[in-house]
Order: structure tokens, then C-alpha cells, then sequence
């Protein structure tokens, strides 16, 4: 379960449910599709489904995304991502 929100400011945030391991070189993956790819590290990702249409063109003129993951009601943890654009994101996720 995901979430994107967007500020006045333009500025996205992914709110995500608390991953087990730190994020290491984080990177939001996305074609402009329903499909985008939080990269998290070598081993730990997640595949985020069914990006509504309104969302998908703010994603692809960001830079940048804020994630946070909430474990329950709290903030687990919090960092930025820099927005990929790439061909098809599908295929990246074997």
C-alpha cells in the first residue's frame, strides 16, 4: 500500500509501509505509466502499482520525491529519492 501526495509547493511524497533495512543509494524509477520502482538498495525494493493518471505527469516533471515509511502511525524513516525516467519500468522488474 502506497500513497503520493503533493504539496502546494509541487514537492511529491511517497508514504510507503517501514521496509526491514536502510535504504542505500535510494532511486523512484518511473516511465509514466501506472508502474514505478522504488529502489531502495542492491536487495531491497518496491513495486508500486496502479499510479493513478493525474499523478503520473507531476512524477515526470519532479526531480525528486520524499519518502517516508510509517510503521503504524509513526515515521519509521525519512529520505529523498531522485525521480528516474526511464523506457519501461516493467521490464526492470524481472
Amino acid at each position: 500500500m502506497f500513497k503520493i501526495l503533493q504539496d502546494p509547493d509541487k514537492d511529491l511524497l511517497l508514504v510507503i509501509e517501514r521496509q526491514d533495512c536502510e535504504p542505500d543509494g535510494p532511486m523512484f524509477i518511473y516511465d509514466g505509466g501506472d508502474t514505478a520502482l522504488l529502489f531502495r538498495d542492491w536487495f531491497s525494493n518496491v513495486r508500486l502499482n496502479g499510479i493513478n493518471s493525474e499523478t503520473g505527469p507531476e512524477l515526470l516533471n519532479a526531480k525528486v520525491i520524499y519518502v517516508v515509511e510509517m510503521a503504524g502511525d509513526a515515521i519509521a524513516r525519512e529520505y529523498t529519492a531522485p525521480i528516474r525516467i526511464v523506457r519501461d519500468v516493467k521490464s526492470m522488474m524481472a
